[in-house]
């Protein structure tokens, strides 16, 4: 099988992790799945980067699990569907652990997995194709690759349940009224307007983006009492870099 179903590309302080399997609609399997996990943990261990995109080729964002892959283990389907999930969510888990900025690009069908690759990105950007469905209970099934933690927090539970019990789909225009989405563009423009995107994310101070998302992500975690002290911290060690000082210098002269 081929290896190159994900590429990561890079243009200065932007990596791009790219989904390249179109023929099957980047269908995760056990290879796909191993790459993906692969390339997620390089980024995660390259202090050059400065943002990472996230997008695919082909027709779809992500169709989710490879349904022909899983019928063709017969017997051995569910031990098959297990080890795709356990590198799936490796891979999961390296991206989530990125202090840097995350933004997906997604298109077409973005379902069962997809979901969760292109979702738990900081910023989403869809492309007016963008179609959104869990389908899982459709197969039998239960959520992975952590949309039934990530969709309740971003569009609350009864519209999780919603999506994941009656397999709804979402046009890319619900999903941005849902908040799932940063914005819709038209498709031929779609990885255009997330370049654009990342590269202005790019030349701002890494360290303050790096606070920055921490601190709204661990927002739920913790008391307010406890943020606010979080946030003062933060605020204060930014304070005494040379990147805020030359910045607020420059802001007071204008």
């Amino acid at each position: 099988m081929p290896d190159n179903e994900v590429r990561l590309e890079r243009d200065g302080g932007v990596a791009e992790l790219v989904l390249a399997a179109p023929q099957r609609a980047n269908a995760l399997d056990l290879h796909l799945g191993r790459q993906l996990e692969e390339t997620s943990a390089r980024l995660a261990a390259s202090p050059s980067v400065r943002v990472v995109l996230i997008r695919a080729e082909g027709p779809h964002f992500c169709v989710g699990g490879d349904v022909h892959a899983f019928a063709a283990h017969g017997g051995d389907i569910s031990a098959y569907v297990g080890q795709v999930a356990e590198v799936v969510h490796s891979a999961q888990r390296h991206l989530a652990g990125l202090a840097v900025p995350v933004i997906s690009a997604a298109h077409g069908a973005i379902a069962g997995a997809g979901v969760g690759l292109a979702f738990s990105a900081d910023l989403v950007v869809l492309a007016h194709s963008a179609k959104v469905r869990l389908a899982y209970t459709a197969i039998g099934l239960s959520p992975d690759n952590g949309a039934s933690h990530l969709l309740p927090r971003l569009i609350g539970t009864r519209r999780a349940l919603e999506l994941a019990l009656t397999n709804r789909t979402l046009t890319a225009h619900e999903a941005l009224d849902w908040g799932l989405a940063t914005a819709v563009v038209d498709d031929r423009a779609l990885v255009d307007e997330a370049r654009k995107l990342a590269d202005a994310l790019a030349r701002m101070s890494p360290e303050a983006l790096a606070a920055t998302k921490r601190l709204v992500r661990t927002a739920g975690d913790t008391t307010q009492d406890a943020h606010l002290d979080a946030e003062a911290s933060a605020i204060t060690v930014l304070a005494a870099t040379d990147t805020a000082q030359r910045a607020i210098a420059e802001f007071a002269k204008r």
